[in-house]
């Protein structure tokens, strides 16, 4: 039995950073061009109109305590060339009997001035302001030798002040951006003895996309997102949607480190979208982890162009 919980938090940290020994990482998503706010603040207030999503993640399906993580983002134009958002942020690790899982939760506001460049591209710059904390109780878990020197003295409850900003290029048909969406603010390096300077650690984002015009009916959009934090190696998803009619899409994704899946978005009606995902690591640590889910839905309030059509929102 405590073998396996050993191995069990050592497979979950390695995977997903949360030891004191790696870098943290943020919550991993794989419809980053759906759940772009949560990502850039530079994102409020772009698609023009008032905007309202929710992603949810299910993680690696037969690991016992596998990452659970939520979203839910609002964010809408304000004041002229100005936009704003809401982003929260949730997610939990770990199983336990006695002690509470390893749980994260950020809340932020994002502010964004966009800028008309062209006829039809436009730049914005955003700022994110807001509160990040990190708890983990692990002296509290049960474990077959009473004492054990590995679980003591592991309790984090950290509350501290973050901060994060973006660049975002777009057009109708076209998006690219960089941010840091999460900088955490520690006085000290360590709590309760415990080294907490991996949470300080700030990731960097890179992204893009473009829609391609196949035929009237059918469009290829290629994506791309890159993941870097110092102390741990790059990491790059590579997604190819194919949308249909505007309205209904179906694509794949592969990420570096050994993750592929496949993923689909409906529009039920100009206000309403639902998304869903699947993915798994390759062989042979898809026998252990399992499949991951994703789950979304989006309200949008229908963008109007000269007071006569619906534009298609692609990201």
């Amino acid at each position: 039995m405590k073998k396996l919980l050993i191995y069990t938090l050592s497979l979950v940290m390695t995977f997903t950073g949360v030891s004191s020994l790696m870098a943290q990482q943020e919550q991993l998503y794989s419809h980053y061009d759906y759940n772009t706010l949560a990502l850039n603040p530079a994102y409020a207030g772009s698609k023009q109109t008032f905007v309202a999503n929710s992603l949810a993640r299910m993680q690696w399906l037969n690991l016992p305590g596998a990452p659970r993580y939520y979203n839910l983002g609002i964010h809408s134009p304000v004041i002229g060339d100005f936009g704003a958002g809401l982003n929260l942020q949730t997610g939990s690790l770990g199983k336990f009997q006695i002690a509470s899982p390893m749980k994260e939760t950020q809340i932020a506001l994002s502010g964004a001035y966009n800028k008309q460049i062209s006829e039809n591209l436009r730049v914005a710059v955003g700022l994110r302001l807001g509160m990040y904390n990190y708890n983990v109780n692990l002296s509290q878990l049960q474990t077959d030798k009473a004492g054990d020197v590995a679980f003591q003295n592991n309790d984090i409850n950290l509350t501290a002040p973050m901060t994060g900003f973006g660049l975002y290029v777009y057009s109708d048909k076209f998006f690219a951006g960089l941010s840091a969406p999460r900088m955490v603010f520690v006085k000290n390096k360590s709590v309760s003895n415990v080294d907490i300077e991996y949470a300080t650690n700030t990731q960097y984002y890179a992204f893009a996309g473009y829609v391609i015009d196949v035929n009237t009916d059918v469009k290829l959009k290629p994506t791309t997102q890159i993941k870097m934090v110092q102390g741990a190696p790059m990491q790059v998803d590579l997604n190819l949607h194919l949308i249909y009619l505007d309205n209904y899409s179906i694509g794949g994704f592969y990420r570096t480190g050994g993750e592929a899946g496949i993923m689909a978005m409906a529009n039920l009606s100009p206000s309403f979208t639902l998304v869903y995902s699947y993915d798994s690591r390759m062989a042979p640590l898809n026998e252990y982890t399992g499949g991951s889910h994703e789950f979304g839905v989006q309200y949008m309030i229908p963008y109007i162009s000269n007071s006569k059509t619906r534009v298609p929102r692609y990201f």
